[in-house]
């Protein structure tokens, strides 16, 4: 809790957290954590800039459940995309025997991929999810996957 005070933060109980009010909602060790019954009580939403964004893997219970995020103006940073520094590194470092630079390059580029799959979310009115599957599935076709 110290380091909370530290960094002008307030320690929230685990209990409480989904219903704090937060700008940022950070999903780091439970999958399946946003549901049909968990998101109509984020308290993220009453914010201008609201996202859930965290390395859990499976933070959705369902696909389904990125809609419901998407109607309460909640911007979902895809699991996928958010934890995949972690996997890059381990590839690139223990199999490919990549430059620690190579993958700083690398998970440098996580941040561009994430802002291009919220641009394209918005543009097509569709979910980070969705965007974010139809990347993956383009760039599987294109043989980059």
């Amino acid at each position: 809790m110290s380091t909370a005070r530290e960094l002008g933060a307030t320690w929230v109980a685990s209990d409480d957290a989904l219903t704090a009010e937060v700008d940022i909602l950070v999903s780091a060790a439970l999958g399946g954590l946003l549901t049909a019954r968990t998101v109509p009580s984020l308290r993220c939403a009453a914010l201008r800039s609201a996202a859930v964004a965290g390395p859990a893997n499976n933070q959705l219970d369902r696909p389904e459940t990125a809609a419901l995020l998407a109607a309460r103006g909640i911007l979902w940073a895809p699991d996928v995309v958010v934890s995949a520094g972690g996997v890059i590194h381990a590839l690139g470092v223990e199999l490919h025997q990549e430059s620690e630079a190579r993958m700083t390059e690398r998970i440098d580029a996580i941040a561009a991929t994430l802002r291009q799959i919220v641009r394209t979310a918005r543009t097509a009115g569709t979910t980070p999810a969705t965007a974010a599957r139809q990347l993956a599935e383009q760039w599987t076709n294109q043989g980059n996957g």
